[in-house]
């Protein structure tokens, strides 16, 4: 019996690591059709920025797993600390939930997120100092650690590992791309401004999770799904988030609490 097989079929079975990486170029040039068509069709900046956003965050769903949450959120800590809104913040799903707000305005837990990203169509040098910002605030909140109980007894809190930040963009508004000009303006933010990762769609990617080696450029066709996998490694690494102490959070209830109890006093008088 002759068995026919279609082109990638045959591809897949005969060169099968060159149609992975066909597939994933694949992937890569219909992202950023997509952007393009975005760009060209939309002609008020607020929706434009509002569609590059969804775009971004859709490719991050597609590839994060579920245990994963990507939103355009704010973060708060015990405190009652926010950050300004983050337009794309990964978070843990499974353990730790949206304290309040819905849809684009969720406020979520310091203690539960993994990354934040801020999404610009093209990237500058104003942006990387933006996105800085964004990600030093996101830094400067408290997050809490509680220890972890099980079967085997219980284990001390662990520390919070360093949150991810960083940016995502079409392309390098430098004339070199992602290079030596680029690097001179990212290198100049340190400490809680540190960006760790800057993808493009179309002119590669920068690796900086590794705050004590070179920063990683790598650019060419299928650079975008390779920072993908780049980014899921990073978040792998992680393991989990930390354990929140929620009693923390509860504490604000009796906190100013005669006050709280003035102002209900006087509503039931009234």
């Amino acid at each position: 019996m002759i068995i026919c097989m279609n082109k990638a079929k045959g591809q897949s079975v005969h060169r099968g690591k060159l149609f992975l990486k066909q597939r994933f170029i694949d992937v890569e040039e219909a992202f950023v059709a997509d952007l393009r068509i975005r760009q060209k069709a939309i002609t008020h900046s607020g929706t434009l920025g509002d569609a590059t956003e969804d775009a971004w965050s859709e490719l991050l769903k597609r590839y994060l797993p579920t245990r994963y949450r990507v939103a355009k959120a704010f973060a708060v800590d015990h405190l009652g600390s926010t950050t300004d809104q983050l337009d794309c913040l990964i978070y843990d799903a499974h353990f730790t939930p949206a304290l309040f707000g819905k849809d684009k305005h969720l406020y979520v837990p310091a203690e539960a997120v993994y990354a934040t990203f801020e999404i610009k169509p093209s990237i500058t040098a104003g942006h990387l100092k933006y996105a800085a910002d964004k990600v030093a605030s996101l830094r400067a909140l408290q997050r809490t650690s509680a220890p972890l109980k099980s079967h085997l007894g219980t284990n001390p809190p662990k520390p919070a590992l360093p949150i991810i930040g960083g940016i995502l963009g079409m392309n390098a508004s430098w004339k070199d791309g992602l290079a030596n000009a680029f690097l001179k303006n990212l290198n100049g933010l340190a400490d809680n401004r540190r960006l760790d990762f800057v993808l493009t769609a179309e002119s590669g990617f920068c690796d900086h999770l590794d705050a004590h080696q070179t920063p990683i450029i790598l650019k060419g066709p299928g650079s975008l799904v390779r920072g993908l996998f780049r980014l899921l490694k990073a978040l792998r690494d992680k393991a989990t988030v930390v354990a929140v102490e929620w009693e923390k959070y509860e504490a604000v209830f009796d906190a100013e609490k005669g006050v709280n109890r003035g102002a209900r006093d006087d509503s039931m008088a009234a």
